[in-house]
């Protein structure tokens, strides 16, 4: 059976090799596109520098956390007036430059955070195959876009509380302040 059936990647990407645990798949991957475009100038070339491995998070596939392994190309820049002599590969829409996850497995995470904040968020990527702490949901929910200020309907109590209750603690001054004091002081 083709792997790639069960594992949507990007067009131009081809599973390599595919190795399964208990818990875990960890796929090979890598691009068949000849060419590439300059990040920088948007030049094709099909000159080839070097090559290495990169390790990505992807989405859980049936309970097991699944690992990418893309080979990754740089190539020449052969554009003359370009600052960037060699680049990486890119692959839009599929992974961000630098990033350990792919975009899919970053919104599957801010989803799972939007749902039911830091903690029980992580319990429930447990669950599905998901290996996360709450800091990183809870940086998956601070790296959403600011809504406008009329789009807030209800202001809660979340994991955030301890740090403004800090802050509001600090702004009114210890003082005046001791008598407000609750259990997330």
């Amino acid at each position: 059976m083709d792997a790639t059936l069960l594992l949507a990647l990007p067009e131009g990407m081809l599973i390599e090799e595919v190795q399964a645990t208990e818990t875990s798949l960890s796929l090979t991957v890598r691009a068949t596109h000849p060419t590439s475009c300059c990040p920088l100038c948007s030049g094709v070339s099909s000159s080839i520098h070097s090559h290495y491995q990169r390790t990505l998070g992807d989405a859980s596939c049936a309970g097991r956390q699944v690992q990418l392994r893309p080979t990754v190309r740089r190539f020449y820049c052969r554009n003359l007036i370009c600052e960037r002599k060699v680049f990486t590969e890119r692959m839009p829409r599929f992974v961000e430059p630098w990033a350990r996850m792919t975009i899919r497995l970053s919104e599957h995470l801010q989803a799972i955070g939007l749902a039911t904040s830091g903690r029980g968020g992580m319990k429930l990527a447990v669950r599905l195959g998901i290996q996360s702490t709450r800091q990183t949901l809870l940086r998956r929910i601070m790296a959403l876009p600011d809504l406008p200020e009329e789009s807030v309907l209800y202001v809660g109590i979340d994991d955030f509380s301890r740090l403004v209750w800090s802050a509001l603690r600090h702004d009114l001054g210890e003082s005046r302040n001791a008598s407000y004091r609750g259990s997330a002081a």
